[in-house]
């Protein structure tokens, strides 16, 4: 059995005010029971007593996946990062263009240029639409949910799905919008 995550990503918090935000988000969760107050040795918070009031029910796994998943806990992400479906390997995410919706053509290493120029600090770094001409910040493309970017995400590994009222909560607490990835290692 593959160990899976949830990563809620804030896409709006800037890099001067994640780690402020990363704790008032922390304290919430423990004062709502779902993470321990302090991180554990292994660098994440374990799971509270509620922390299945964030979930949907669990999924029952299968007989034969008998090896049980190594992590159960938050992992806070501060820093400028990309945030993927697939944490084994390197691929880019489908995109849109924000302006008229039209697939990115991942030609000549364009959006792995704008990428690597955004986590460089470059807040402008841009993508050419081919269809339409404009040209848009990478980070205001539209991804679909296996990809995100922000100075600030959440991991919850290994947990039953995200309840959609905890991520309108999570939303409210951090006053950002967020975006909701979900994968496996």
């Amino acid at each position: 059995m593959a160990d899976c995550f949830q990563t809620v990503v804030d896409t709006g918090a800037t890099l001067g005010e994640a780690d402020h935000l990363a704790r008032h988000v922390v304290a919430w969760l423990a004062e709502k029971g779902v993470v321990r107050p302090n991180p554990s040795e292994e660098g994440g918070y374990d799971r509270g007593p509620d922390a299945a009031d964030i979930a949907l029910p669990a999924v029952v796994c299968r007989e034969h996946e008998t090896i049980p998943p190594v992590h159960f806990h938050l992992q806070v992400l501060i820093g400028r990062m990309t945030h993927s479906e697939d944490l084994s390997r390197f691929h880019e995410p489908a995109a849109r263009c924000p302006a008229c919706g039209r697939p990115f053509d991942h030609a000549d290493g364009e959006w792995q240029s704008a990428t690597q120029d955004w986590i460089g600090g470059d807040d402008d770094a841009a993508l050419r639409c081919a269809a339409c001409g404009k040209e848009s910040p990478v980070v205001r493309w539209v991804y679909d949910n296996h990809f995100g970017y922000g100075n600030l995400a959440f991991r919850f590994w290994n947990w039953p799905p995200l309840k959609p009222s905890f991520l309108d909560d999570v939303r409210r607490e951090l006053g950002h919008p967020i975006v909701l990835v979900e994968g496996t290692l």
